[in-house]
């Protein structure tokens, strides 16, 4: 019999026995479209896919064309592994569910790659190699830096967060600084409770990355696979909520 699970934020700890199969039920996260318009409007060049076109299949295909990837979605641990959730679909090969064996075959080159969900920089502690989570797996795949979160993070203050995160990259600012930045900013203009802008940490290559911002007519290449729940409406990365039976 299936276990099914209702969570209000971007995230969350996942307990399984290893008779149930993973069932997962979602609420909508309100803010995410204002998150991806915001990036979309700060930074030119943009692939974005929506509602049912953003899946895991789609992900696969077309990830490695992104210097900047941005996944703004549902993740959790299961028995200290990590997923990423993506829109429901009927593939054999692909269940919708993003694990670390599938991340280190993707074959990346991007800058930059952002997981904009809760405790994306968790995972299984070995004593040789430290976390065994999604941040290794995606320099494993080739990314030359990672930000991730440590533990839930508010979905509101998020999509604050990386608006402002996107326009100090976009204004020249390396990694580093406009991950300072942004959080100096988040604590003068909404709050100052570690809580809400601390969660957020970046590894690898801290340099600037040449992007554009939305006004320029340069273009660049930058991914933002996102999927969310904003009504009825999919706009770009969450999965679709299912009732419960």
């Amino acid at each position: 019999m299936d276990s099914e699970y209702s969570l209000s934020v971007r995230s969350g700890l996942v307990e399984l026995s290893s008779s149930q199969q993973r069932s997962i039920t979602l609420f909508p996260l309100k803010y995410s479209k204002d998150e991806i318009e915001s990036i979309d409007n700060t930074i030119d060049g943009n692939l974005i896919f929506l509602s049912e076109e953003a899946t895991e299949t789609n992900f696969k295909k077309n990830v490695h064309k992104g210097n900047v990837v941005h996944i703004s979605t549902h993740s959790f641990l299961i028995k200290d592994q990590p997923l990423i959730l993506f829109a429901k679909q009927d593939d054999a090969a692909d269940d919708g569910f993003l694990e670390l064996g599938e991340i280190v075959q993707l074959d990346l080159s991007s800058e930059l790659v952002v997981l904009s969900s809760c405790r994306s920089g968790l995972g299984k502690i070995d004593e040789a190699e430290g976390v065994i989570g999604m941040q290794k797996a995606f320099f494993d795949a080739g990314s030359k830096s990672v930000m991730v979160s440590l533990w839930d993070v508010n979905d509101k203050y998020t999509s604050y967060f990386m608006k402002d995160f996107y326009t100090q990259l976009a204004d020249g600012k390396s990694k580093s600084e406009a991950l300072r930045i942004a959080k100096l900013n988040f604590i003068k203009k909404h709050s100052a409770n570690p809580y809400y802008w601390s969660a957020f940490v970046l590894s690898g290559n801290t340099s600037s990355i040449e992007i554009a911002r939305a006004e320029s007519l340069n273009i660049v290449s930058v991914f933002l696979f996102l999927l969310l729940i904003s009504g009825i409406y999919f706009i770009v990365t969450r999965i679709r909520k299912r009732k419960s039976a």
